[in-house]
């Protein structure tokens, strides 16, 4: 009995050691991945951030706005995207390709890094290929989505990793300080708009998975959206946030349709 209390105290304090080294690595990495991106619009620019569901699609471009993809959702041909965002490898296996010929000199790539042994986990060598910045996210703390904590100094700690990667680029844009932010493609249903190299049989998998993850999510899914209003009203006062076209994102920020 003793050695198992001794055992448990030990696996405790390397958890928590793990932790520390784990913090401190993100502190030097994300100043050089973030910090240039600190009050980036200064009060005055515009950003869309494009997630890769259906009404994506419907979406017609604001001009002079900077545009952050989602995922696959840089396959949207009628932007120049400026950034593109990424947390493990679910939302880009099927574009790899296509990922890392984006714009190589124009667009910024983010590419998240999992501290874990994880199938998700996005490879050194796609990040190399991609010439990708790279960042750490909290699920060595929480190891929940739903349990994640947004952050507003994400030159200094691991950002938060949302149950949903739309979720966790909030965090990015908002620290870019823009005058509106708006949101288009987060429809929190139906499957995504593009569906790279996957076959017919993949793409049904993944549409029936989509379907069961926004049903049963959905109500958690939308309780953490207005986590983010709460953060963003506390810590981004001047930035108001618009979703375009929303589906099942209504009602938590200023919603608008463009058709």
């Amino acid at each position: 009995m003793l050695k198992k209390i001794r055992r448990s105290i030990l696996d405790k304090i390397i958890k928590m050691e793990e932790h520390t080294i784990i913090a401190a690595a993100a502190v030097q990495l994300h100043q050089k991945t973030f910090l240039p991106y600190k009050n980036y619009c200064d009060g005055q620019s515009d950003i869309v951030v494009c997630g890769a569901g259906p009404t994506l699609k419907d979406y017609i471009p604001i001009e002079n706005a900077i545009h952050i993809a989602v995922n696959r959702s840089f396959l949207f041909d009628k932007i120049n995207f400026d950034f593109i965002f990424a947390q493990d490898m679910d939302g880009i296996k099927m574009v790899q390709k296509e990922l890392i010929e984006y714009r190589r000199e124009e667009c910024v790539k983010f590419l998240g890094i999992k501290t874990e042994m994880d199938k998700k986990s996005i490879p050194e060598s796609l990040a190399n290929k991609c010439n990708a910045r790279r960042f750490y996210m909290d699920y060595f703390i929480y190891g929940d989505g739903f349990r994640s904590k947004l952050v507003n100094d994400i030159d200094l700690r691991p950002l938060g990793g949302m149950p949903n990667v739309g979720m966790s680029v909030m965090q990015l844009a908002m620290y870019m300080n823009p005058r509106r932010l708006y949101i288009v493609g987060c429809d929190m249903s139906g499957n995504h708009f593009a569906i790279g190299d996957q076959n017919e049989e993949e793409v049904k998998t993944e549409g029936r998975a989509m379907d069961v993850y926004w049903e049963k999510e959905h109500k958690a899914l939308l309780s953490k959206w207005k986590e983010i209003k709460e953060f963003a009203d506390i810590y981004y006062p001047d930035t108001k946030i618009i979703v375009i076209n929303p589906v099942g994102l209504k009602g938590v920020f200023t919603d608008i349709y463009q058709k």
